[in-house]
């Protein structure tokens, strides 16, 4: 009878080792997908933010980000443009500048070129 007993003290922590790795690996995936949830919510906050930057500090002077006449900037074109604002008086900083270009670049992509 001592030996089942031993069996059973064995069988049992081998079945809470295997409840105890699948608890760990459900949690994780569970953080896993709200980790992502979360990164989704902060690049749209961060997509607003840049479009309230962009309507603040450009559609000023330009009517919108599309120009039909110049399509296929680059991203580095787009750093460029925002730059080459400067001497025309715009102040911005270099995390303003950053999220004005990835808007521009991620308005219109599919129709720009990948900076090569």
């Amino acid at each position: 009878m001592s030996e089942d007993t031993g069996r059973l003290s064995r069988e049992r922590l081998w079945t809470l080792i295997a409840v105890f790795f699948f608890a760990a690996v459900v949690l994780v995936s569970m953080q896993a997908s709200v980790t992502a949830g979360d990164k989704t919510a902060a690049k749209r906050m961060a997509t607003k933010q840049a479009f309230e930057l962009y309507q603040n500090k450009c559609l000023g002077c330009h009517d919108s980000v599309a120009d039909p006449e110049k399509p296929g900037r680059t991203r580095d074109d787009w750093y460029l443009v925002v730059n080459v604002m400067h001497d025309y008086g715009l102040a911005l900083t270099a995390d303003e500048g950053d999220a004005i270009v990835q808007l521009l670049y991620e308005l219109r992509k599919g129709m720009e070129r990948d900076a090569g």
